[in-house]
This record gives structure tokens, C-alpha cells and sequence, in this order.
């Protein structure tokens, strides 16, 4: 209700067409007719104007880090910039495509950009030397969209019906530039296309007024999803973190007739239209009982439906911009919620009453997350602070500043009485709950390396922290010293978890792989390879007599391994017991 210009940006001198947000939201970049502008948020100032194009620019994006960005114009031309250096110098010129290029995007890893235009194909480039390594052709109309998977080995794109009537989506292979899959299915322009958080989906929404979900390792069409009465313009899958939940997996659609339909991916039923929001729903949470859902909307508020009947039981209202993530105590008697403004605000779930706004952030808030005990609130930040705020009082206990870049995951340590902070920075960070006081900073990633997983070990006494770069690191907190480098992983690490002795540590990677690793020693001790998709996340099940260990990849697969370790811990056994596919599983 009170919304203020901050800053008027002048400087262009025809109509906008683009507007992007750098990944850290510190700067802007702006598009007008051939020009390319950057500024600085904070203090509205033009830092940059970037000329090089001949015509108008239809598409830009930032790299993951930040540091460069790519362009694309109806001069039939790509190009790669360096914003961190001086005139933002062109670094190449991607010449090949023979008409206009419409879209443009960023690998996971920033090493490679894909492109797609007019003359019907895609192009995939390599960041470093500029070099076309694929050309992508079987569309019949021009290429509108082009989206990575979640690890990058697949590339989704989509056609206009300019041209011909394409109503296909194309799967590809980013290594070898095959198309994988065809997907037809569609009878009118496909609008939107989505890889789901495992990869192992793909949702194309039409203005055929359907939406399908296809395989992305078989190409099949597993769900048609037929509910809207008019065109669909968007579809979003549930969060990763939730996929567990009592309710299953689900995707959220949304469209011309107004409304926000929750289906059930496995069986294709919406059971309840979730109808109320006015603006477009971002997240969603499940509550610990799985018997209450929260929305969190574009349109600033927050909404408590009923699971079973869909029945919206509370609408929350507070927030003055888009609500960025949602998240119930582990008691489920409270939701905290983070907005685009930094601001995090506590709800009393039974009487949806505001209890606390806790105001500190100064960018958007990345997570939220409670104590075990839930007694304390942790949110972070792509300003580079982290905050713990008192859930009794709403008070904030402490301001964690320290990290020189965005803190990706955090990590409360088995007794709740310390945090530990990954970052863009290359650094873990380790923090007293009870003082706010940094305890350990553990330098030793690369500089490059974006350290994107954090995990304690049982007793609190270690931390595994995994990069980017596929490297692991484990550290001993009393000696505040690297006690290992696990090297073996080639791609980011997506997960890490100890055994519950804390004698090994698993690691899961999008390089296709899982690794045992013995914390006495740092050998890896086994290596289950070759998924047909990067491992998103595995877990170490105790049993009677018994132990096993469950992954799961973007192939779709869950593969399950009981785990044999001798009393020296100089040999693991691994005995596959079940899977949806077959994987080979090798000693070290």
C-alpha cells in the first residue's frame, strides 16, 4: 500500500524491452533498441552503457556469478560481456545463427550458453573460447525458448507457429547435441516449458489450454493435465524440498481463466483449485503433518488452504512485496515468510495473526529455516548477512556479516547452539547461536569455487562442506584445521550426509555418482556410478542388523545398496538390493 520509487532510471533514449536482475540483485540491466545499460541498485547510478549490437535486443542474461552477461538481437549475433572489467569489453561475438535470436540462457555451471532464434535451430556455445559446439536442428518454425536441466546434460526447447504449426517441445543432449525426444502431443503453441527440480520431468504448458508432463529420460507423456477453461501461460513445479511430502509430487499451473490449479503429477487429478491469489504463486510449503498447505504470491500475501478439501482457512497480509519463501516450525504451530525486501514475518497458524516482522535484510532473502527446538529463526541472504531472530520475542539476537558473497545453505549443528553458512565466497562459516560471535572461517575451496553444501556430523565436532568445482573438504572444528580434500567428484556436489557414527561420509554429485568416503582416513571407500542423470540426494537408513543407503538421481531412478562396513573401516561391501533401473555399483 505504501509503495515508493526508490530510483528513476534515465538514460535510454527509445522503448524498454528488457529488464534483468543480476544474480546477487545488486545491479540492473536494462535494454533499449541496440544499448545496454547497467546500474547500481543501491544508489540508482548508471555504471555501464554497453554498445556493440546493430539492432534491437531481444534477449539478455547474467552468468551464474555474476560476471559477465550475454545478449541477443535481431542482428543475428550473440555476445558474451565482462561486466567486472572496466568498459564491460566484449569478450566474443557468436556468429552463426541466420536470423534473429530470440532467447538466450546460462548453463548451471556458467560454462556454456544455448541460444535460440528464426532460422529454426538452437546453438549451444562454450563460454571460454566462443566455439559453436552444437547446432540444434528439427524445429520446422522459429525457436522461441531454450531452458537447461537442473545439471545441465539436457537442454529443452520450444517452437513459435509462425512459421509452420510446431507445436513441439525437443529434448537434447548438451554433450553430443542429438535430439533425445520429440515431444508431441500439444494442438496449439506451446507457452512455457520446465524441467522439474530432479530433472527428471519436463512440463510444457499450451495455449491448447493443457499441460503435459513428459519424461525426460524416455520422452514419454506420462500426464496430460486438462482442467483450464482457457489459455495456460505458466507452469512451476513443487520445491525440491518438498518432494517427500505426505501429499507427493505436484505442479502448480496457472492461466488466462484467472485460477491456480495444484495437481498430483503421478495420477494427473487436481484435486482442489486452489482459487484466491491475484497475482502469480512463486512457493508453497507443506506443514509437518502434511495437512496444510501455504502459498506464498506476487500479489504479497500468503494463503493456508485445508490439504484435503483445498479450503483457504487464512489469508495472511503484511507484506509489501513478493513473498520469496515459506516455511512452517517444526511444531507446525507457526509459519515464518521472507519477502523480496528483505523482511521476514511470523504467523500463528490457527489464528493467522502476525505475530513478529523481523526487519534487518537489505536484499532479497534466499532462506529461512527454525532451530530444532524451533525457538529461534535463521534467515539468509544474497546480502551477504545472515540473521537470528528470537521466535518469542521477534527480537534479532545477532547479525552474522562476514561472507563477501551470497550465503547458498546453512546448517544448524546437532545441539542447536551453532550454524554453520556455506557461500559464493568460497567459505564455510561457522557461528555461536548463542553470542552471534564467528567461530571458525574454513578457507580452503578454490577461489572460484561456490561452496554449496554444508553438513555436520552427528556429534558436531566435524563439518563436510562440498563446491562447485566437485571437491569435499572435511574439517575438525576443535582443531579449527582441513582434516581431508575428498577429491574424486567432476561436477558440483548436491548433497552431503554423514552415517549416523559419523564414520563415513556420502556424497552426491551431478557428475552421475555417489562416493563413500572413510572420515578416518579420507579414502573413498565406494563409488556407485554411472546413474543416467546427476544424484540430487541420498540418505543413510539404519536397520536391525542392517544398513542402507538410498539415492536418488534426474534420471527418475531411486536406487537402494545395503552397506557392509568391517570393525577397521578398510572395506565396504555394497550389495544392490532394489532399483527402477540398472546402475553399476563398484569398489573403490
Amino acid at each position: 500500500s505504501n509503495w515508493e520509487i526508490l530510483w528513476t532510471l534515465e538514460g535510454h533514449s527509445n522503448a524498454l524491452t528488457i529488464i534483468v536482475y543480476s544474480p546477487d540483485s545488486n545491479r540492473i540491466a536494462s535494454c533499449s533498441d541496440s544499448t545496454l545499460r547497467i546500474w547500481d541498485v543501491l544508489t540508482g547510478t548508471c555504471s555501464h552503457i554497453i554498445n556493440g549490437h546493430e539492432s534491437w535486443i531481444n534477449s539478455v542474461a547474467y552468468s551464474p556469478r555474476g560476471d559477465q552477461i550475454i545478449s541477443t538481437a535481431y542482428d543475428m549475433t550473440v555476445k558474451l560481456w565482462d561486466v567486472e572489467t572496466g568498459d564491460c569489453p566484449c569478450l566474443h561475438t557468436l556468429g552463426g545463427h541466420t536470423g534473429s535470436v530470440f532467447s538466450v540462457a546460462y548453463s548451471p555451471k556458467g560454462d556454456q550458453v544455448a541460444s535460440a532464434g528464426y532460422d529454426q535451430t538452437a546453438r549451444l556455445w562454450d563460454v571460454i573460447t566462443g566455439n559453436c559446439r552444437h547446432i540444434l536442428t528439427g524445429h520446422t518454425s522459429y525457436v522461441c525458448s531454450v531452458v537447461y536441466s537442473p545439471t545441465g546434460n539436457q537442454v529443452a526447447t520450444h517452437a513459435g507457429n509462425f512459421i509452420t504449426d510446431d507445436y513441439s517441445v525437443r529434448l537434447w543432449d548438451v554433450n553430443t547435441g542429438k535430439c533425445l525426444h520429440n515431444l508431441l502431443g500439444h494442438t496449439a503453441s506451446v507457452t512455457s516449458v520446465v524441467y522439474s527440480p530432479q530433472g527428471d520431468l519436463v512440463a510444457s504448458a499450451s495455449d491448447d489450454k493443457t499441460v503435459r508432463l513428459w519424461g525426460a529420460e524416455t520422452g514419454a507423456c506420462r500426464q496430460t493435465l486438462s482442467g483450464h477453461s482457457d489459455k495456460v501461460w505458466n507452469v512451476a513445479f513443487l520445491p525440491r524440498d518438498q518432494i517427500s511430502s505426505p501429499r507427493g509430487s505436484h505442479v502448480a499451473t496457472c492461466g488466462q481463466d484467472m485460477t491456480v490449479r495444484l495437481w498430483d503429477v503421478k495420477t494427473g487429478v487436481f484435486p482442489q483449485t486452489l482459487r484466491g491469489h491475484s497475482g502469480s504463486v512463486d512457493i508453497l510449503s507443506f506443514s509437518p503433518q502434511g495437512d496444510q498447505i501455504a502459498t506464498g504470491s506476487r500479489d504479497n500475501t500468503i494463503r493456508l488452504w485445508n490439504a484435503e478439501t483445498g479450503v483457504c482457512t487464512h489469508t495472511l497480509i503484511g507484506h509489501t512485496s513478493y513473498v520469496y519463501d515459506v516455511t512452517y516450525s517444526p511444531q507446525g504451530n507457526q509459519l515464518a515468510s521472507a519477502d523480496g525486501y528483505g523482511a521476514v514475518r511470523l504467523w500463528d497458524v490457527a489464528s493467522g495473526e502476525c505475530s513478529h516482522i523481523l526487519i534487518g535484510h537489505t536484499n532479497v532473502i534466499r532462506g529461512i529455516m527454525y532451530s530444532p527446538d524451533g525457538s529461534k529463526v535463521f534467515s539468509h541472504s544474497y546480502d551477504s548477512t545472515a540473521h537470528i531472530w528470537d521466535v518469542e520475542t521477534g527480537a534479532c539476537d545477532f547479525t552474522l556479516s562476514g561472507h563477501g558473497n551470497s550465503i547458498y545453505e546453512a546448517e544448524f549443528s546437532p545441539q542447536g547452539n551453532q550454524v554453520a553458512t556455506s557461500s559464493a565466497d568460497s567459505t564455510v562459516r561457522v557461528w555461536d547461536v548463542g553470542t552471534g560471535e564467528c567461530l571458525h572461517i574454513l578457507i580452503g575451496h578454490g577461489g572460484l569455487a561456490h561452496v554449496g553444501s554444508v553438513t555436520y556430523s552427528p556429534k558436531g565436532h566435524q563439518i563436510a562442506s562440498g563446491a562447485g568445482d566437485g571437491s569435499m573438504k572435511v574439517w575438525d572444528l576443535e582443531a579449527r584445521t582441513c582434516l581431508w580434500t575428498l577429491t574424486g567428484h567432476t561436477a558440483w556436489i548436491n548433497r552431503i550426509v554423514y552415517t549416523p557414527l559419523g564414520d563415513l561420509v556420502i556424497s552426491a554429485s551431478a557428475d552421475k555418482s555417489v562416493r563413500l568416503w572413510d572420515v578416518a582416513s579420507g579414502q573413498c571407500r565406494a563409488v556407485i556410478q554411472d546413474f543416467l542423470g546427476g544424484v540430487n540426494d541420498t540418505v543413510w537408513i539404519a536397520g536391525s542388523g542392517v544398513n542402507c543407503l538410498a539415492a536418488c538421481c534426474d534420471d527418475g531412478l531411486v536406487g537402494m545398496w545395503e552397506i557392509a562396513v568391517d570393525e577397521d573401516h578398510c572395506d565396504v561391501s555394497l550389495r544392490w538390493m532394489m532399483t527402477r533401473g540398472g546402475l553399476d555399483v563398484k569398489d573403490a
